[in-house]
């Protein structure tokens, strides 16, 4: 059951901040990891979007769902991402800090499904890479967001 959590602070606001990372459709401008994210309707990030992921892990490509499941404006948002071979709970926490930027600490639950769980304790460089790699992302994209602010 790798768990991930990455902190990224940023100058940006926090309602710019939330307003971002709570549109999941960003998902695939932050995370090298995700192909493609898009809404099911274009009413906004709001409790029950759903989003159609296409991922990668390693040479797969996968499709995934993922539902927003709870949602605080500018204090957190959970996703529960479902596919035929993977499981997933992102949950975002955004706080405020002093000089006015903001702190955003992602957490990601990823649990394998079938026989492939049992594969998960030798995933874990790979999962820590892909984080690694969509914290460098999201930290990217947060500071073009700060200099447009």
């Amino acid at each position: 059951m790798p768990k991930l959590v990455r902190t990224i602070t940023t100058d940006a606001p926090i309602e710019r901040v939330f307003a971002y990372l709570a549109d999941f459709s960003t998902n695939a401008e932050w995370d090298p990891g995700t192909l493609s994210a898009v809404p099911r309707d274009d009413d906004g990030p709001k409790l029950g979007q759903k989003y159609d992921l296409v991922v990668t892990f390693g040479d797969r490509k996968l499709d995934m769902v993922y539902e927003i499941t709870a949602l605080k404006e500018n204090r957190m948002i959970t996703l529960i991402g479902d596919g035929s071979t993977t499981h997933a709970v992102d949950t975002m926490e955004f706080s405020e800090v002093p000089d006015g930027g903001t702190s955003v600490t992602y957490i990601a639950d990823i649990r394998l499904k079938g026989l492939l769980r049992f594969a998960e304790p030798f995933l874990k460089g790979k999962f820590d890479e892909l984080g690694d790699k969509a914290e460098a992302g999201m930290a990217e994209q947060l500071r073009r967001l700060a200099a447009e602010a």
